[in-house]
């Protein structure tokens, strides 16, 4: 009877030890799937199964990163070799599943991978096959990079008029901090001295001291003497030494050095606040979102 429990446990054991060692490609997309992109990366580039590994329903590691919206990822994998042309047994491309307008317009610029000519070259061929220039975009267009289209032809119910999105969306994009967005917007069709509500996208970028955006923007000519509707420049809105820096003297309004918000800004105040908000989870945040507001419309700075 003790032999035979022992044989047992041994018996369970190694189940329980091969449980554990899981498939390389399923921990892989798991990792990915929960952000914990180095581990991902460390099984993928151990070289135990294919980057275009594809499951019995089509779909290969760029699909489920592309579906994830994990854009870390989805880049790692196209410059090892990922084929963005792979379709599942439904007949979808990453292109099809992405969930971002970025990584859209990062897939559609990708080349296509020839998994014949790939399947016993070195990593330094394969990486210079993923860096060289697109001949086949892939769901986008050829003229310019897709971006605006694919911001313009979102299925969002936004209230937001497709004319009006691409400038809009590089509002949300320096506001929320993607400045790859914001820079393929602007590569696009985004005019960087464009106005809306009277400011341009710099002010925005000061005020909300994204330093990452204003240095994008300024590459794409954005100009730091623009003033908005109370006669204030961008430097105007600098919230740290580094954007104060990058962005020059301040100009400013009297009723502004004297602190007062403008008509522009109480709408601007206005806006932010909703925003901030509906962003809160619980009371004491929109408390704060409240008290940000009393002291954007005495002073014209929300944060």
């Amino acid at each position: 009877m003790k032999l035979r429990l022992l044989v047992a446990a041994g018996v369970l054991a190694l189940v329980s030890t091969a449980a554990m060692a899981g498939d390389p490609f399923d921990d892989a997309r798991y990792y990915m799937g929960i952000k914990k992109n180095e581990d991902a990366l460390k099984l993928i580039d151990s070289g135990r199964f294919d980057i275009n590994m594809q499951t019995d329903e089509g779909y290969s590691l760029l699909h489920y990163a592309a579906d994830n919206g994990n854009l870390e990822m989805v880049r790692a994998l196209l410059q090892r070799g990922a084929d963005p042309t792979l379709k599942s047994a439904r007949g979808s491309t990453a292109y099809d599943m992405a969930m971002t307008s970025t990584i859209k317009v990062l897939l559609a610029k990708a080349p296509a991978q020839d998994t014949r000519a790939t399947a016993g070259a070195s990593s330094d061929d394969i990486g210079r096959a993923a860096s060289a220039p697109s001949t086949r975009a892939v769901g986008g267009s050829n003229k310019g990079n897709g971006m605006c289209a694919a911001v313009r032809a979102e299925r969002v119910n936004d209230g937001r008029s497709p004319a009006l999105r691409p400038l809009l969306k590089a509002r949300d994009a320096i506001w929320y901090n993607h400045p790859e967005e914001l820079a393929a917007l602007l590569d696009d069709c985004v005019d960087a001295n464009a106005k809306n509500g009277g400011t341009t996208l710099l002010h925005v970028a000061a005020e909300r001291d994204r330093l990452d955006a204003a240095k994008i923007l300024l590459e794409h000519g954005a100009s730091r003497s623009a003033r908005d509707e109370d006669g204030n420049n961008p430097a105007a809105y600098a919230q740290s030494p580094e954007m104060r820096a990058l962005l020059g003297p301040a100009t400013t309004t009297a009723a502004k050095a004297k602190g007062a918000a403008g008509k522009g800004d109480r709408k601007e105040c206005e806006q932010k606040f909703q925003a901030d908000a509906a962003l809160s989870s619980d009371s004491s945040g929109k408390a704060r979102a409240y008290r940000r507001w009393q002291q954007c419309l005495k002073t014209g700075l929300y944060w």
